[in-house]
C-alpha cells in the first residue's frame, strides 16, 4: 500500500458525518485520512474491474455509484 506521499492533492467537500467517519476509520487502522481515501478509491477501482470477490459466494462484487442502487 501507498504512504500517500505523492505531490498531487485531491480536494473534496463532504458533510461532517462523513468526515468524522473517515477520521474514525483511519484512526482505527492507524493510517491517515488521505490513505483511507486512497484505499477506498483503490477498492472501488478494483471492483469496477471485477477484481473483488464476495467472501461468501466467490462472485465478483462490482460497486455502482449511480445512486439508484439498481432499484
Amino acid at each position: 500500500m501507498s504512504d500517500c506521499v505523492g505531490d498531487l492533492s485531491l480536494a473534496t467537500k463532504v458533510d461532517k458525518e462523513m468526515l468524522d467517519y473517515a477520521d474514525v476509520e483511519a484512526e482505527k487502522y492507524g493510517i491517515t485520512r488521505a490513505e483511507f481515501v486512497r484505499r477506498l478509491l483503490d477498492l472501488y477501482r478494483e471492483s469496477r474491474r471485477e477484481q473483488v470477490d464476495c467472501p461468501h459466494c466467490g462472485s465478483a462484487v462490482v460497486m455502482d455509484l449511480r445512486g439508484d442502487h439498481g432499484g
